[in-house]
């Protein structure tokens, strides 16, 4: 018996993949890129071979997901491994309360480099001690040779795709729009000047990728892609999927399965306690992050049961409080608008609010819709009023079109998942309304 005990644990061994000691670690940051707007995961019209290329030599991580659906609280989550209303910013340009740690605080322990290159939208600078870099494939190359040797942990922040939106190859006659969208001329224009800061985007992370293997580091390093939340009407500023739902692809030679795929639901704040793990360091347990290192090392199909988001229009041009909050299971969404009986204004891109006279050449189009169609007509009164509670039923409606919160038979989902959202809120110090329209002492410092 003792025999037949050890083979089963010998094999089990052997098939275990043996983690590297302090691996490389570098991550890209795109700007505004929805989860399914590149050629792995089904977008034809973009050019994306660098990152695809990615995708075959590591893990699809189906169901990432950023904890806010703007820059400051979006990054700040990732790099703090706390929740927005934790960590003190969850409006934009927002500052992260005094003595918040982050990445650098707690990797540097553990022997490693940490550098930012590219965009940074996250303060106080003390909060955030990265060795900073600029986005040239020169200065990233020049920062990597001079460590010589030593371990690192790089964060490439792009402004790709974010606007402005360049000309190029893609127009408005190639592209459709997605399901959220209202579908005009003006729409398609966006969306292709979007798909053709997807190719720049793609061709800056194949520089990256050519300093790392110029350097010969590019096999043994983990490499991840991601964005900091989907793009624009529907998506970005809001709870919706489309805006919290980010892509993820890692490549970790011998740890994770070359073109594999992953659907475990985690969020960014899991970043940084899975890369304390990475680094051989122990998590701290006050962070909101659930390391999924065994989700990348054993391919665990499970990794957290509730993702939560939050998102304020504090911060933005036009943008006055409109308080939202989520909760989702793999099938069920819960939002929560704080605000439900005012207006949502927010600005477009190339436009700073909704009238007609100011507004982006997209709203413009899609009121001159309405005049003519009552469902359009509906769906824009949903984009600047939206109800006090939603639920959709992700399995069956992914582009959350169905509001069921009225419906009798999800009552029960309903008030299951308002529960749980309320008890988080709650363990996070987010007291709603009261949380919006006060600015925090730690804001006014900055």
């Amino acid at each position: 018996m003792k025999t037949y005990l050890l083979l089963i644990v010998l094999a089990l061994a052997a098939c275990t993949p043996q983690i590297p000691e302090k691996p490389n670690i570098v991550m890209y940051i795109a700007d505004d890129l929805s989860w399914w707007d590149l050629g792995c995961n089904g977008n034809e019209i973009v050019q994306t071979p660098n990152v695809d290329q990615l995708a075959e030599k590591g893990v699809k991580m189906t169901h990432m997901f950023t904890a806010s659906t703007m820059c400051s609280p979006s990054r700040s989550a990732l790099y703090t491994g706390l929740f927005p209303h934790r960590n003190g910013c969850h409006m934009n340009h927002g500052s992260v309360k005094e003595g918040t740690l982050s990445l650098p605080h707690y990797l540097s322990p553990l022997g490693y480099h940490v550098a930012l290159a590219g965009k940074r939208h996250i303060k106080p600078p003390e909060a955030f001690p990265f060795e900073t870099l600029n986005s040239h494939p020169d200065s990233v190359s020049a920062y990597i040779e001079g460590l010589a040797g030593e371990p690192f942990c790089l964060f490439f922040a792009s402004n790709d795709p974010h606007a402005p939106h360049r000309e190029g190859r893609i127009t408005a006659n190639d592209v459709s729009v997605p399901p959220h969208w209202l579908d005009t001329w003006e729409s398609r224009d966006l969306n292709a000047r979007y798909m053709n800061d997807i190719d720049a985007m793609d061709k800056e992370f194949g520089d990256l990728i050519n300093v790392l293997k110029d350097n010969d580091l590019y096999e043994d390093a983990v490499v991840i892609f991601t964005s900091d939340h989907g793009f624009e009407h529907f998506a970005k500023w809001t709870c919706y999927d489309a805006g919290l739902r980010v892509p993820c692809l890692i490549k970790w030679k011998e740890v994770i399965e070359e073109g594999s795929e992953n659907q475990a639901m985690a969020s960014f704040v899991d970043f940084l306690p899975t890369f304390i793990e990475m680094a051989g360091g122990i998590v701290p347990q006050d962070l909101d992050g659930i390391s999924f290192l065994k989700v990348l090392v054993d391919n665990q199909p499970e990794h957290r049961d509730l993702i939560y988001g939050t998102h304020t229009n504090r911060g933005i041009i036009s943008g006055k409080a409109y308080p939202i909050r989520s909760v989702q299971t793999r099938e069920f969404k819960y939002i929560m608008n704080l605000a439900s009986d005012s207006l949502f204004q927010n600005i477009n891109t190339h436009g700073r609010t909704f009238d007609p006279d100011d507004a982006s050449p997209v709203w413009v189009s899609w009121q001159r819709l309405a005049e003519e169609d009552e469902s359009v007509r509906a769906r824009v009164r949903h984009y600047l009023q939206r109800p006090a509670d939603e639920l959709y039923n992700l399995a069956g409606d992914p582009w959350e079109l169905d509001n069921l919160a009225g419906d009798p038979q999800y009552a029960d989902m309903k008030e299951h998942l308002k529960k749980e959202l309320e008890q988080w809120m709650l363990e996070q110090g987010d007291q709603g309304l009261q949380s919006e329209w006060a600015v925090p002492l730690w804001q006014r410092k900055n």
